[in-house]
């Protein structure tokens, strides 16, 4: 029998590390079963729970801090499922495909490529369509105005001046509460809505222009890096 002793000593060593590094060769999604765990990517911070995910591309170098209490797991999906690290809220049927995927000695191999195939499509989707916003009030009125006007031309500098604030505060507050530079940020906004414009059956050309790109193969460079296809590719023909 082994004593009170020596199992409370062995114990004492089944502990998480207190953070580590991942590379993937897979598209990932990060998903908490329980507890909480922080995601590092370079400057970039997201905090990841049980009610939100994070989504991170394929070869991206991260840094997971895990709380004592949580119990993560990396979701390995389908090349193209993810482009940039976006955080995801976790719906009932994202849930259901997890389920699937967390346990696959109790589904059928259908079951699990099929859970695979519709996550994938259900992240895509949703990190096309989520659009994070920074919590404090004026720089969320700031972050409102672009999205009301993608093509406003205006800079950070003048921005920020307008809710009398500093850039520097304002960049902050940017990278704290939506994972991404204000740059970032706003080229997703513009390459969004010129996507949806693209859908309705907008001319490339006309697109660009609405997102408030100057020309019209700067909207195409960075369509690609984004999407992983060109805006022909995307727009509705007759």
């Amino acid at each position: 029998m082994t004593s009170p002793a020596l199992l409370d000593a062995t114990l004492a060593d089944v502990r998480l590390v207190d953070a580590i590094e991942h590379v993937h060769e897979a598209d990932e999604l990060t998903w908490v079963v329980a507890g909480a765990c922080r995601i590092e990517i370079g400057a970039q911070r997201w905090r990841v729970d049980t009610e939100t995910a994070l989504l991170i591309p394929a070869g991206t170098v991260h840094r997971v801090v895990p709380r004592p209490d949580s119990i993560v797991f990396p979701l390995q999906l389908p090349p193209g499922t993810a482009q940039t690290p976006t955080p995801i809220a976790r719906t009932p049927a994202l849930e259901t495909c997890a389920r699937v995927l967390l346990q696959p000695g109790l589904a059928a191999d259908d079951a699990v490529a099929s859970a695979r195939a519709a996550a994938s499509t259900l992240l895509r989707s949703a990190g096309d369509a989520c659009t994070p916003l920074p919590h404090d009030p004026r720089v969320r009125r700031l972050a409102q105005a672009i999205l009301d006007a993608p093509a406003h031309p205006a800079d950070l500098e003048e921005l920020a001046l307008r809710m009398h604030m500093s850039s520097r505060t304002v960049q902050r507050h940017f990278r704290r509460d939506t994972g991404m530079s204000f740059g970032t940020w706003r080229t997703d906004v513009r390459l969004a809505h010129g996507r949806e414009l693209l859908e309705r059956g907008e001319s490339v050309a006309a697109a660009a222009r609405a997102a408030g790109y100057r020309s019209t193969s700067a909207f195409v460079a960075a369509f690609r890096r984004r999407h992983g296809v060109t805006p022909g590719a995307v727009a509705v023909r007759d």
